[in-house]
Protein backbone atom coordinates (compact mmCIF):
# COMPACT_ATOMS: atom_id res chain seq x y z
CA UNK A 1 0.00 0.00 0.00
CA UNK A 2 2.80 2.39 1.04
CA UNK A 3 4.41 1.40 -2.04
CA UNK A 4 1.46 2.54 -4.57
CA UNK A 5 0.53 5.72 -2.21
CA UNK A 6 4.14 6.93 -3.20
CA UNK A 7 4.56 5.93 -7.06
CA UNK A 8 0.71 7.08 -8.02
CA UNK A 9 0.30 10.17 -10.02
CA UNK A 10 -2.03 12.57 -8.53
CA UNK A 11 -4.85 12.31 -11.08
CA UNK A 12 -4.86 8.39 -10.62
CA UNK A 13 -5.64 8.83 -6.95
CA UNK A 14 -8.17 11.52 -7.48
CA UNK A 15 -9.68 8.94 -9.83
CA UNK A 16 -9.53 5.70 -7.27
CA UNK A 17 -11.08 8.63 -5.02
CA UNK A 18 -13.75 9.02 -7.52
CA UNK A 19 -14.40 5.08 -7.35
CA UNK A 20 -13.82 4.48 -4.00
CA UNK A 21 -16.47 8.06 -2.78
CA UNK A 22 -19.32 7.71 -5.40
CA UNK A 23 -20.39 11.36 -6.32
CA UNK A 24 -23.67 10.21 -4.83
CA UNK A 25 -22.68 10.77 -1.65
CA UNK A 26 -20.71 14.48 -1.99
CA UNK A 27 -24.25 15.42 -3.09
CA UNK A 28 -25.53 15.71 0.77
CA UNK A 29 -27.08 18.87 2.02
CA UNK A 30 -24.70 22.23 2.13
CA UNK A 31 -21.92 20.26 0.82
CA UNK A 32 -20.54 20.83 -2.78
CA UNK A 33 -20.03 18.10 -5.08
CA UNK A 34 -16.45 16.14 -5.52
CA UNK A 35 -16.14 17.73 -2.15
CA UNK A 36 -15.85 16.66 1.38
CA UNK A 37 -15.39 12.95 1.51
CA UNK A 38 -13.64 12.52 -1.89
CA UNK A 39 -11.52 15.54 -1.23
CA UNK A 40 -10.52 14.37 2.54
CA UNK A 41 -9.98 10.70 1.15
CA UNK A 42 -7.57 12.63 -1.48
CA UNK A 43 -5.91 14.41 0.52
CA UNK A 44 -5.37 11.80 3.09
CA UNK A 45 -3.98 9.74 0.78
CA UNK A 46 -1.41 11.91 -0.24
CA UNK A 47 -0.75 12.69 3.33
CA UNK A 48 0.31 9.27 3.35
CA UNK A 49 2.25 9.00 0.18
CA UNK A 50 4.26 12.38 1.29
CA UNK A 51 5.06 11.21 4.83
CA UNK A 52 6.07 7.77 3.53
CA UNK A 53 8.41 8.76 1.23
CA UNK A 54 9.68 11.05 3.74
CA UNK A 55 10.46 8.14 6.04
CA UNK A 56 12.01 5.93 3.06
CA UNK A 57 13.88 8.97 2.17
CA UNK A 58 15.98 8.81 6.06
CA UNK A 59 17.90 5.30 4.51
CA UNK A 60 17.34 5.42 0.46
CA UNK A 61 21.46 6.22 0.48
CA UNK A 62 22.28 3.50 3.04
CA UNK A 63 20.57 0.63 1.31
CA UNK A 64 23.37 -0.25 -1.47
CA UNK A 65 25.82 -0.66 1.17
CA UNK A 66 24.07 -1.73 4.26
CA UNK A 67 21.04 -3.53 3.61
CA UNK A 68 21.80 -4.89 0.38
CA UNK A 69 25.56 -6.78 1.82
CA UNK A 70 23.59 -7.48 4.90
CA UNK A 71 20.97 -9.22 3.12
CA UNK A 72 23.65 -10.99 0.76
CA UNK A 73 25.96 -12.45 3.90
CA UNK A 74 22.89 -13.87 5.35
CA UNK A 75 21.59 -15.80 2.28
CA UNK A 76 25.40 -16.54 1.00
CA UNK A 77 26.00 -18.05 4.65
CA UNK A 78 22.48 -19.50 4.70
CA UNK A 79 23.34 -21.26 1.94
CA UNK A 80 26.88 -21.91 2.40
CA UNK A 81 25.80 -23.44 6.12
CA UNK A 82 28.01 -26.56 6.35
CA UNK A 83 31.04 -25.19 5.33
CA UNK A 84 30.81 -22.28 8.59
CA UNK A 85 29.13 -25.50 10.64
CA UNK A 86 25.25 -24.10 10.52
CA UNK A 87 23.94 -27.42 10.08
CA UNK A 88 22.72 -29.00 6.45
CA UNK A 89 21.04 -26.81 3.85
CA UNK A 90 18.00 -24.82 4.50
CA UNK A 91 14.90 -26.07 2.97
CA UNK A 92 13.95 -23.69 0.39
CA UNK A 93 10.06 -23.19 2.07
CA UNK A 94 11.59 -22.36 4.86
CA UNK A 95 14.31 -19.70 3.97
CA UNK A 96 11.15 -18.01 1.76
CA UNK A 97 9.41 -17.67 5.13
CA UNK A 98 12.31 -16.00 6.87
CA UNK A 99 13.65 -14.15 4.02
CA UNK A 100 10.94 -11.23 4.28
CA UNK A 101 11.25 -11.62 8.14
CA UNK A 102 15.27 -10.55 7.35
CA UNK A 103 14.83 -7.76 5.66
CA UNK A 104 12.61 -6.28 7.79
CA UNK A 105 14.95 -6.45 10.98
CA UNK A 106 17.85 -5.20 8.65
CA UNK A 107 15.37 -2.23 7.12
CA UNK A 108 14.09 -1.39 10.70
CA UNK A 109 18.09 -1.50 12.41
CA UNK A 110 19.24 0.73 9.33
CA UNK A 111 15.77 3.27 9.82
CA UNK A 112 16.51 3.38 13.51
CA UNK A 113 20.24 4.21 12.63
CA UNK A 114 19.74 6.96 10.34
CA UNK A 115 17.00 8.55 12.37
CA UNK A 116 19.53 8.84 15.29
CA UNK A 117 22.20 9.59 12.58
CA UNK A 118 20.46 12.40 11.10
CA UNK A 119 18.80 14.65 13.40
CA UNK A 120 22.13 16.57 15.13
CA UNK A 121 22.21 19.73 13.97
CA UNK A 122 26.38 18.89 13.05
CA UNK A 123 24.96 16.14 10.73
CA UNK A 124 22.08 18.58 9.07
CA UNK A 125 24.82 21.00 8.34
CA UNK A 126 27.14 18.14 6.67
CA UNK A 127 23.79 17.21 4.89
CA UNK A 128 23.19 20.42 3.46
CA UNK A 129 26.36 20.02 1.06
CA UNK A 130 26.23 16.71 0.48
CA UNK A 131 23.10 15.44 0.83
CA UNK A 132 20.66 18.70 0.59
CA UNK A 133 17.85 15.63 -0.17
CA UNK A 134 17.77 14.02 3.08
CA UNK A 135 14.32 14.83 4.91
CA UNK A 136 15.46 17.18 7.62
CA UNK A 137 17.81 20.01 5.49
CA UNK A 138 14.80 19.30 2.79
CA UNK A 139 12.20 20.54 4.80
CA UNK A 140 10.47 17.94 4.73
CA UNK A 141 10.25 16.92 8.67
CA UNK A 142 11.83 18.61 11.46
CA UNK A 143 13.99 17.59 14.33
CA UNK A 144 11.46 17.30 17.10
CA UNK A 145 9.34 15.30 14.30
CA UNK A 146 12.44 13.10 13.64
CA UNK A 147 12.90 12.68 17.33
CA UNK A 148 9.21 11.01 17.97
CA UNK A 149 9.44 8.49 14.57
CA UNK A 150 12.50 7.30 16.34
CA UNK A 151 10.95 7.66 19.79
CA UNK A 152 8.22 5.55 17.98
CA UNK A 153 10.79 2.95 16.01
CA UNK A 154 12.87 2.05 18.86
CA UNK A 155 10.11 -0.19 20.42
CA UNK A 156 9.08 -1.44 17.22
CA UNK A 157 12.63 -2.63 16.33
CA UNK A 158 13.44 -4.11 20.16
CA UNK A 159 10.11 -5.61 20.29
CA UNK A 160 10.62 -7.46 16.42
CA UNK A 161 14.55 -8.20 17.86
CA UNK A 162 12.89 -9.99 21.08
CA UNK A 163 10.14 -11.92 18.44
CA UNK A 164 13.26 -13.11 16.03
CA UNK A 165 15.62 -13.86 18.57
CA UNK A 166 18.01 -10.88 17.48
CA UNK A 167 18.13 -9.43 21.12
CA UNK A 168 21.77 -9.83 21.15
CA UNK A 169 23.14 -8.07 17.56
CA UNK A 170 19.84 -5.40 18.20
CA UNK A 171 21.30 -4.21 21.82
CA UNK A 172 24.75 -3.78 20.55
CA UNK A 173 24.04 -1.70 17.49
CA UNK A 174 21.89 0.14 19.83
CA UNK A 175 24.90 0.78 21.87
CA UNK A 176 26.99 1.45 18.88
CA UNK A 177 24.61 3.76 17.66
CA UNK A 178 24.08 6.38 20.26
CA UNK A 179 28.02 6.22 21.15
CA UNK A 180 28.28 6.97 17.31
CA UNK A 181 26.08 9.92 16.92
CA UNK A 182 25.08 10.88 20.28
CA UNK A 183 28.36 10.89 22.16
CA UNK A 184 30.97 12.19 20.16
CA UNK A 185 32.13 8.24 18.65
CA UNK A 186 32.05 9.79 15.03
CA UNK A 187 34.19 12.76 15.79
CA UNK A 188 37.30 10.40 16.24
CA UNK A 189 40.18 9.88 13.96
CA UNK A 190 39.54 8.24 10.78
CA UNK A 191 41.11 4.60 12.21
CA UNK A 192 38.33 4.39 15.28
CA UNK A 193 35.56 5.58 13.04
CA UNK A 194 36.66 2.92 10.89
CA UNK A 195 36.71 0.42 13.56
CA UNK A 196 33.02 2.02 14.57
CA UNK A 197 31.85 1.48 11.35
CA UNK A 198 33.29 -2.05 11.29
CA UNK A 199 31.45 -3.20 14.71
CA UNK A 200 28.06 -1.78 13.33
CA UNK A 201 28.34 -4.02 9.76
CA UNK A 202 29.34 -6.42 12.42
CA UNK A 203 25.28 -6.34 14.11
CA UNK A 204 23.60 -5.56 10.77
CA UNK A 205 25.15 -8.91 9.29
CA UNK A 206 24.53 -11.07 12.41
CA UNK A 207 21.09 -10.36 12.66
CA UNK A 208 20.11 -10.56 9.39
CA UNK A 209 21.86 -14.36 9.28
CA UNK A 210 20.25 -14.84 12.94
CA UNK A 211 16.62 -13.92 11.73
CA UNK A 212 17.24 -16.11 8.04
CA UNK A 213 18.58 -18.95 10.50
CA UNK A 214 16.03 -19.35 12.99
CA UNK A 215 16.52 -20.26 16.71
CA UNK A 216 18.02 -23.48 15.66
CA UNK A 217 21.81 -21.81 15.45
CA UNK A 218 23.62 -19.55 17.42
CA UNK A 219 25.57 -17.02 14.98
CA UNK A 220 28.24 -15.85 17.77
CA UNK A 221 28.17 -19.12 19.21
CA UNK A 222 29.43 -21.41 16.29
CA UNK A 223 32.85 -20.82 15.99
CA UNK A 224 33.20 -20.72 12.26
CA UNK A 225 30.55 -18.35 11.73
CA UNK A 226 32.16 -16.32 13.82
CA UNK A 227 35.35 -16.30 12.47
CA UNK A 228 33.91 -15.58 9.16
CA UNK A 229 31.92 -12.81 10.73
CA UNK A 230 34.74 -11.29 12.11
CA UNK A 231 36.94 -11.68 8.96
CA UNK A 232 33.82 -9.63 7.09
CA UNK A 233 34.57 -7.08 10.11
CA UNK A 234 38.01 -6.77 8.72
CA UNK A 235 37.38 -6.77 5.28
CA UNK A 236 34.93 -2.97 6.08
CA UNK A 237 37.81 -1.81 9.01
CA UNK A 238 40.37 -1.54 6.45
CA UNK A 239 38.45 -0.26 3.64
CA UNK A 240 34.79 2.10 4.63
CA UNK A 241 36.84 4.85 4.35
CA UNK A 242 36.32 5.07 0.86
CA UNK A 243 32.75 6.57 1.34
CA UNK A 244 34.79 9.34 3.27
CA UNK A 245 35.83 10.64 -0.43
CA UNK A 246 32.66 11.82 -1.55
CA UNK A 247 31.73 13.49 1.29
CA UNK A 248 34.95 15.49 2.11
CA UNK A 249 33.26 18.89 1.30
CA UNK A 250 30.91 17.93 4.25
CA UNK A 251 33.60 16.36 6.44
CA UNK A 252 35.77 19.79 6.12
CA UNK A 253 32.56 22.05 6.75
CA UNK A 254 32.08 19.54 9.82
CA UNK A 255 35.73 19.82 11.30
CA UNK A 256 35.54 15.92 11.09
CA UNK A 257 38.67 13.84 10.90
CA UNK A 258 38.90 10.83 8.85
CA UNK A 259 41.84 8.21 7.66
CA UNK A 260 41.78 10.70 4.66
CA UNK A 261 43.22 13.43 6.76
CA UNK A 262 45.60 11.15 8.56
CA UNK A 263 47.41 9.95 5.40
CA UNK A 264 46.33 11.98 3.03
CA UNK A 265 44.40 11.51 -0.25
CA UNK A 266 46.97 9.49 -1.96
CA UNK A 267 47.68 7.75 0.92
CA UNK A 268 44.35 6.37 1.77
CA UNK A 269 43.30 5.39 -1.42
CA UNK A 270 46.39 3.29 -2.28
CA UNK A 271 45.85 1.68 1.25
CA UNK A 272 42.13 1.18 0.69
CA UNK A 273 43.27 -0.59 -3.17
CA UNK A 274 45.77 -2.47 -1.46
CA UNK A 275 43.32 -3.87 1.39
CA UNK A 276 40.83 -5.05 -1.22
CA UNK A 277 43.39 -6.91 -2.95
CA UNK A 278 44.78 -8.57 -0.22
CA UNK A 279 41.12 -9.88 0.77
CA UNK A 280 40.58 -10.72 -2.54
CA UNK A 281 43.22 -13.09 -2.46
CA UNK A 282 42.97 -14.27 1.18
CA UNK A 283 40.00 -14.86 1.81
CA UNK A 284 39.38 -17.70 -0.75
CA UNK A 285 42.42 -18.81 0.43
CA UNK A 286 41.54 -19.02 3.98
CA UNK A 287 38.14 -21.00 2.99
CA UNK A 288 39.52 -22.63 0.69
CA UNK A 289 37.77 -21.68 -2.57
CA UNK A 290 38.35 -22.19 -6.25
CA UNK A 291 40.47 -20.66 -8.34
CA UNK A 292 37.85 -19.10 -10.38
CA UNK A 293 36.52 -16.95 -7.06
CA UNK A 294 39.80 -15.88 -5.94
CA UNK A 295 40.05 -14.47 -9.96
CA UNK A 296 35.97 -13.12 -9.78
CA UNK A 297 37.30 -11.02 -6.83
CA UNK A 298 40.43 -9.90 -7.97
CA UNK A 299 38.67 -8.87 -11.27
CA UNK A 300 35.79 -6.87 -9.12
CA UNK A 301 38.68 -5.01 -6.83
CA UNK A 302 40.98 -3.99 -10.13
CA UNK A 303 37.58 -2.38 -10.98
CA UNK A 304 37.67 -0.27 -7.89
CA UNK A 305 41.24 0.17 -7.94
CA UNK A 306 40.55 1.93 -11.33
CA UNK A 307 37.85 3.87 -9.86
CA UNK A 308 39.91 5.10 -6.91
CA UNK A 309 43.42 5.39 -8.38
CA UNK A 310 42.82 6.97 -12.06
CA UNK A 311 42.36 10.16 -10.69
CA UNK A 312 46.42 9.38 -9.59
CA UNK A 313 47.73 7.81 -12.50
CA UNK A 314 46.11 8.49 -15.48
CA UNK A 315 46.66 12.49 -15.20
CA UNK A 316 42.67 12.94 -14.32
CA UNK A 317 40.74 15.39 -12.41
CA UNK A 318 39.72 14.53 -9.15
CA UNK A 319 35.30 14.88 -9.29
CA UNK A 320 32.96 13.94 -6.61
CA UNK A 321 31.09 12.43 -9.29
CA UNK A 322 34.07 10.18 -9.88
CA UNK A 323 34.62 9.57 -5.60
CA UNK A 324 30.28 8.62 -5.46
CA UNK A 325 31.18 6.03 -8.38
CA UNK A 326 34.38 4.73 -6.63
CA UNK A 327 31.78 3.56 -3.66
CA UNK A 328 29.62 1.97 -5.90
CA UNK A 329 32.46 -0.12 -7.01
CA UNK A 330 33.14 -0.58 -3.84
CA UNK A 331 29.69 -1.87 -3.18
CA UNK A 332 30.00 -4.08 -5.75
CA UNK A 333 33.07 -5.45 -4.57
CA UNK A 334 32.31 -6.03 -1.30
CA UNK A 335 29.20 -8.04 -2.07
CA UNK A 336 31.52 -10.14 -4.59
CA UNK A 337 33.66 -11.15 -1.02
CA UNK A 338 30.23 -11.69 0.31
CA UNK A 339 29.19 -14.17 -2.16
CA UNK A 340 32.16 -16.35 -2.60
CA UNK A 341 31.45 -19.18 -0.34
CA UNK A 342 28.24 -19.63 -2.08
CA UNK A 343 29.85 -18.41 -5.83
CA UNK A 344 32.14 -21.72 -5.17
CA UNK A 345 29.26 -23.95 -4.88
CA UNK A 346 28.15 -23.29 -8.11
CA UNK A 347 28.93 -25.97 -10.83
CA UNK A 348 32.48 -25.03 -12.62
CA UNK A 349 30.32 -25.53 -15.61
CA UNK A 350 29.69 -21.97 -14.91
CA UNK A 351 33.19 -20.76 -14.66
CA UNK A 352 34.54 -21.94 -17.47
CA UNK A 353 36.17 -18.97 -19.05
CA UNK A 354 37.68 -18.23 -14.86
CA UNK A 355 39.22 -21.73 -14.86
CA UNK A 356 40.62 -21.57 -18.48
CA UNK A 357 42.39 -17.93 -16.96
CA UNK A 358 43.24 -19.41 -13.46
CA UNK A 359 45.52 -22.67 -15.44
Amino acid sequence: MWYFCVLCPDYVLELLAGKLMPRRLCDAKHMPSYQSPRLALIRSIKWLRYQTHTLWLFPQSNLKDSLLPSMTFAVSTTLAAPTFGLGHHPASSDLLHRLPLSVLWTWLALLVFCLQNQHNESSIIEDKINKPWRPIPAGRITIPQTNAVLAATYPIWLATSWYLGTLRPCLILTALTIYYNELGGSEHGGLARNVLNASGYSCFFAGALQTLLGPAHDVYGTPKAAAWLLMVCLVVCSTIHIQDFRDEAGDRLRGRKTLQTTLGDAGSRWAAVSAAFFWSVRIPVILGLGRGVLILCCLAAGVLAFHLLRCLLCGGVRTVQGDIVAYKAWCAWFVCILLSPLLDRVPPLLFPLLDTLAV
